[in-house]
């Protein structure tokens, strides 16, 4: 009977290599799922400093009017919209007259002085649409305002300026 007892105290073969199998296939659905949750992070970092950068404009756009300097608002189409936030981004490289693409790091925001382009470098290809690209492009874009919009009484609407994704990646705006 001590013969048996001694027998059953550790790890068959057979056991061990399930428990490998199982620890295994657990790492594989968890390395899946933290790539999907690091592609999200981008994604939402990206929408975030997007949204700022909306906001620097807008109110770029109400500091002119104020100042009633409206004749100035083409010239916001070729500046960096970086500059006008209050703190830039961890990820910014800063502003390029001709960028070499393949040096710069993913996961990094520049500006393109010869384009007058904001562009992001995605890390993983692009998870924000159906194309694939890996840049997200955005330009400071000025408008003018429709027909109907011009005969407003309200000087705001004419014209209008708005930073805008222009390239083929998709699914951001």
């Amino acid at each position: 009977m001590l013969a048996g007892k001694a027998r059953q105290r550790g790890f068959t073969l057979f056991e061990l290599a399930v428990a490998v199998a199982v620890i295994a296939v657990l790492a594989v659905v968890l390395l899946g799922r933290l790539e999907m949750l690091q592609q999200d992070a981008e994604r939402v970092a990206v929408r975030q400093t997007v949204l700022a950068l909306r906001a620097g404009l807008r109110m770029q756009v109400l500091e002119l009017y104020a100042s009633d300097r409206q004749n100035q608002l083409p010239a916001l189409a070729g500046q960096n919209p970086i500059d006008w936030l209050a703190e830039k981004p961890a990820n910014y490289l800063g502003a390029y007259m001709a960028p070499e693409m393949e040096k710069l790091p993913p996961s990094h925001w520049f500006f393109d002085r010869n384009n007058a382009e904001l562009i992001y470098i995605l890390n993983r290809g692009n998870t924000f649409g159906a194309h694939r690209s890996e840049l997200l492009q955005f330009k400071v874009s000025l408008r003018q305002a429709s027909a109907a919009r011009a005969q407003s009484s309200s000087p705001v609407d004419a014209p209008e300026v708005a930073l805008i994704q222009v390239g083929e990646a998709g699914g951001l705006k």
